[in-house]
């Protein structure tokens, strides 16, 4: 008797971690060059949709990103140093985003544009300070 319980507990458990905690989707970043040079992109996004894209930065120069998109869906930027810290992030609700970062090295940094809602047109932009 106790070991039925032990797996019915065990694999309630089980289920109710499946639902809280949905397996992470594996999106393979993108290596766009660097941040000086990048002119934007345009990027047709699904609805729940994900992309991760990888620029460097000099130190010490301010960085500007932003997205605007051609629905009114949530979009949110979120940027990482290459250590993998969070350095920025605009999660407000509706398309538009702005991430301001003045990197403290030179390096590689990670930007990770979520769509929480339905399809979309969304434009990814990256100003350098001069």
């Amino acid at each position: 008797m106790i070991s039925i319980t032990r797996l019915a507990t065990g694999a309630v458990a089980a289920f109710a971690l499946a639902t809280l905690c949905p397996a992470q989707e594996n999106v393979k970043a993108t290596d766009l060059g660097n941040g000086a040079d990048f002119k934007g992109k345009k990027i047709e996004m699904k609805g729940k949709g994900e992309v991760v894209y990888i620029l460097f930065f000099t130190a010490g120069k301010e960085f500007e990103a932003t997205t605007d998109a051609t629905k009114d869906t949530d979009v949110n930027l979120y940027v990482y140093d290459a250590a993998d810290n969070e350095v920025g992030k605009d999660d407000s609700p509706g398309p538009k985003c702005l991430v301001k970062v003045t990197p403290a090295k030179d390096g590689k940094y990670k930007f990770v544009i979520k769509n929480a809602g339905g399809d979309n047109t969304v434009t990814f932009k990256v100003k350098v300070a001069k």
